[in-house]
């Protein structure tokens, strides 16, 4: 089969979650005055969105009533973060209704922002 048609195929079956990604991605930079990583963080930069020198974000979308967090995923987002003196953050979109977002960040953030 052709490889074209296979990967046509493959992106047609693809959930909502898959096609909202990148719309996410762009909201999320937008409303924090930030940008999109190139190629998403597959390329050298890691994350999703960067607010430089302040926040890296990974951004996650799901239609599903729960999202699991991995150790990987945090360890993944808080090593790039922290190489360049960011604070690591995933975004966790549920698609409604009713769609909410929600950010997951290391308990030492909080304790900053609470002077604890």
């Amino acid at each position: 089969m052709n490889t074209y048609v296979e990967r046509s195929e493959r992106k047609a079956s693809q959930g909502k979650a898959y096609w909202r990604s990148r719309k996410q991605e762009k909201q999320v930079a937008k409303s924090l005055s930030g940008r999109t990583v190139a190629q998403s963080g597959a390329g050298k930069q890691k994350g999703d969105v960067r607010v430089s020198g302040r926040v890296l974000i990974e951004c996650k979308c799901t239609e599903k009533k729960s999202f699991s967090i991995t150790k990987e995923m945090l360890d993944k987002i808080e090593m790039a973060a922290l190489n360049n003196a960011e604070v690591p953050a995933i975004v966790v979109e549920f698609l409604g209704p009713p769609a909410r977002s929600v950010a997951v960040v290391p308990l030492w953030v909080l304790e900053q922002i609470t002077g604890d």
